[in-house]
């Protein structure tokens, strides 16, 4: 016969193992369970990806999609005509990248290119594979934002262009007659000059040599290709583990080239600036010795005309 001693008799035998591990005697001497710990978070223990496979993964993506914009495209066109097709041609090469990530990023699966190259996304700070909000985050800056910065840029451009002078009387009135009362300060007008004239080159600022820098960190470290991954923190990792004598090659050299290309760049633009200012310079004096000069013949010639009035006026006593 079995012993009767002891807290856990009688059923001892239908309790789990677990049960048993957690049980607790409470003070009034009531059995009590303590809640059992939470489960460990899966962590994505893989590889990172190289630098090589990612960019492959982005030209195999880029490939799929021209082709899905090129569908797309055609049943806008038979659909709505080519007109309309023409017209709003960049919200359909839009429309097909949302449909593009929506089925694969959106829904949590790869990309056709990620599939081909064997690699799959993940949380960067926790290893994880990303939920869906950062998922949907993701799509939004990768495919959304540069469409509405393109629109703003242009639209802040068509608002801040300065207005051309009506050259016809008619055209005057018209434009007094529709123009509002009060007119812009002098400090709006001089915003507005400033970013109509220094938004397309900080637009080509960036364009450049924000686009540079940021491939050449990613040729260095191998973990954001895109700028829209670097906000969204979603790195690429293999889905498979690599063999023992399998190794990825990265892309240190090209950054070191591109760092070089940019300090070149810097130092170009730097020479630029002071050839610039010694231009300025040279114009500035040259201006003033010109209106120094005027103001002397100019008082030579009112002392030469004041003589000649004098003589006129002897010859005539």
């Amino acid at each position: 016969m079995s012993s009767t001693n002891g807290p856990a008799t009688g059923n001892s035998a239908d309790r789990s193992q677990s049960e048993i591990a957690t049980a607790t005697i409470a003070p009034a001497g009531q059995r009590t369970t303590a809640p059992s710990p939470p489960a460990p978070k899966f962590n994505l223990a893989l590889p990172g990806a190289s630098q090589p496979d990612i960019i492959r993964a982005n030209q195999k993506d880029s490939y799929y999609q021209q082709i899905l914009k090129e569908h797309v495209k055609d049943a806008v066109r038979e659909i709505f005509g080519s007109r309309t097709q023409h017209m709003y041609q960049t919200e359909v090469d839009v429309f097909s990248d949302l449909c593009y990530y929506s089925l694969t990023t959106l829904l949590g699966t790869q990309t056709l290119g990620e599939e081909y190259c064997d690699i799959m996304q993940i949380n960067g700070s926790i290893g994880t594979f990303p939920s869906l909000p950062r998922r949907s985050a993701l799509v939004f800056w990768h495919v959304l934002v540069p469409y509405l910065y393109s629109k703003g840029a242009q639209e802040l451009r068509r608002r801040t262009r300065p207005q051309q002078p009506q050259r016809h009387a008619g055209h005057r009135l018209d434009a007094a007659l529709s123009e509002p009362k009060n007119e812009p300060s002098p400090i709006m007008i001089k915003f507005k000059n400033v970013v109509h004239n220094w938004l397309p080159t900080m637009q080509n600022f960036f364009k450049t040599h924000g686009h540079s820098a940021h491939l050449a960190v990613f040729y260095f470290f191998g973990a954001y290709y895109s700028f829209s991954k670097r906000v969204t923190g979603i790195r690429y990792i293999f889905n498979r583990k690599l063999s023992p004598g399998e190794e990825r090659s990265g892309y240190e050299v090209l950054g070191v080239l591109i760092v070089i290309q940019l300090a070149i760049q810097f130092f170009q633009w730097r020479s630029q600036l002071a050839a610039e200012a010694k231009e300025r310079a040279a114009v500035a004096a040259l201006a003033t010795s010109g209106t120094a000069l005027g103001e002397k013949d100019t008082s030579s010639l009112l002392h030469d005309l004041e003589d000649g009035q004098d003589e006129e006026e002897e010859d005539e006593e």
